[in-house]
């Protein structure tokens, strides 16, 4: 990363902690009603934004691969990028193309895809019509976190949604109307799982079990209560927790040699080089309930592909 573009993410960050920081404190204080203005105008401009696509006022760009889009409709974590990369692997005898966000962040879903699919194409960048036009080569388009970029069309729509908040940003969690319409609808930890595939240190060794372990732990992700509810079912004493915000880079001189470090796979891909014990969980989604639903998004994913090839 260039000196320019760190400064820019630092900034970014700084602003961004320090408005959630404030959001924060008015949850606690039972003030959060004060962003009601600024949710209604916030869900007026989503409206007019879907009005002018679903009319074709705005242009929508196709090109020659199938496109599925990987999304949700509130801000925080669904699982987004896990799903993208189950359905990349389960579809790795096609030639597949991730397109994510950069928006001057650590790309650090991107940097973990290229790690665990090696196989596949990763490109980062804004404007992800322009990189869809770059890679006209390949069968099988994964948009990761998509649902909203609708400059660029989509045959399949999949949407990964909880129990839908009542506002919008900034007084609630949404982020796109949760009636829009997708192809297909999963719900985590209900349809799908997160669960511990390996436990790997720095070096890329496997550790068999951290049972017994006392450890710190820190992550900077959405759903930071849930990775230290999984360190724990692992057998782990946690002694000290950090958390960051998401997409945040850890400060690890805030951490000794004293005790193991753990955190979480999206971590450890923006860690500077370090000598401390630190340890990272290697998730994997695992179907749950829905079965079926997989293989039905599966085999349509495969049918649509099959289709646009014969064109």
């Amino acid at each position: 990363m260039s000196l320019l573009k760190w400064l820019k993410h630092s900034f970014f960050l700084m602003l961004r902690n320090r408005w959630l920081q404030f959001g924060q404190r008015l949850i606690e204080l039972r003030l959060s009603w004060v962003f009601a203005p600024f949710s209604f105008l916030y869900a007026l401009a989503v409206f007019f934004r879907n009005f002018l696509y679903d009319c074709s006022l705005l242009k929508i760009t196709k090109v020659t691969p199938v496109v599925v889009s990987i999304g949700n409709v509130v801000a925080g974590g669904t699982r987004k990028t896990p799903f993208t990369l189950a359905l990349a692997r389960a579809l790795s005898h096609r030639s597949v193309a991730i397109l994510s966000r950069g928006y001057g962040r650590m790309p650090d879903e991107a940097i973990l895809l290229a790690r665990r699919l090696p196989q596949a194409r990763i490109c980062v960048g804004k404007d992800r019509v322009e990189l869809a036009r770059t890679i006209q080569d390949v069968d099988l388009i994964l948009l990761d976190d998509g649902f909203q970029h609708r400059k660029l069309h989509r045959d399949i729509d999949v949407l990964l949604t909880r129990k839908q908040p009542d506002h919008y940003l900034p007084w609630g969690f949404l982020r796109d109307s949760p009636n829009r319409k997708a192809d297909f609808v999963f719900v985590p930890d209900s349809d799908f799982t997160l669960v511990v595939k390996r436990i790997l240190d720095l070096s890329f060794q496997e550790i068999p079990t951290i049972q017994g372990w006392k450890v710190d732990i820190f992550s900077a992700i959405a759903d930071a209560g849930q990775f230290k509810k999984t360190v724990e079912s692992l057998g782990a004493e946690i002694i000290r927790t950090r958390n960051y915000f998401d997409h945040e880079i850890p400060d690890l001189q805030e951490f000794s040699h004293v005790r193991p470090i753990l955190c979480t796979e999206k971590d450890v891909v923006k860690l500077p080089t370090t000598d401390l014990p630190i340890y990272y969980l290697e998730m994997e989604v695992q179907i749950a309930a829905s079965p079926k639903k997989w293989e039905m998004l599966i085999e349509k994913i495969e049918e649509t592909i099959d289709n646009r090839r014969t064109l």
